[in-house]
């Protein structure tokens, strides 16, 4: 893999749709890979899950290395309009936060924020497209309670 140039992997890949390991190795020459590659498509992040590779492990535009990254702390709710690089041409509203702290203490807020947990979603198997799910559940469950009170 080390010759070989990066790519997306499809959007029915399941690497996309399952938690990422934790344990894993890498190099200084996978993430200068990954940067230029996140670059060139003009992503503000890219997790090696997009890239086929099974491990807990992201960078950033902002140049930002994330290794087995935990939030521990949500603050200021928002909703994003959000799109993903194994997803082109489709973007989703997101509930974010706007300022999270991560395990090792250090505070994100706004468009860092947002891109942070974006991709800690990619680790976590979680793609744009999978809050749809949320939000039909949700609907259903007010149809379902309004069916209810007309029923009575």
């Amino acid at each position: 893999m080390l010759n070989e140039p990066l790519a997306l992997v499809p959007d029915y890949d399941p690497i996309l749709t399952r938690p990422c390991r934790s344990d894993f190795t890498f190099d200084l020459f996978l993430i200068d890979k990954m940067f230029n590659f996140m670059v060139e498509r003009k992503g503000l992040g890219l997790a090696a899950p997009q890239v086929g590779i099974d491990a807990r492990l992201f960078v950033t535009r902002w140049g930002s290395v994330f290794v087995n990254p935990v939030i521990v702390k949500r603050e200021f709710p928002c909703t994003t309009y959000e799109g993903c690089l194994s997803l082109p041409g489709i973007e989703r509203g997101v509930a974010r936060y706007n300022k999270i702290t991560l395990a090792d203490g250090s505070v994100y807020t706004e468009g860092r924020a947002i891109v942070i947990q974006h991709e800690i979603d990619h680790l976590n198997g979680v793609l744009i497209t999978s809050y749809d799910d949320e939000v039909k559940a949700e609907l259903d469950a007010i149809l379902e309670n309004t069916n209810r009170q007309v029923e009575q």
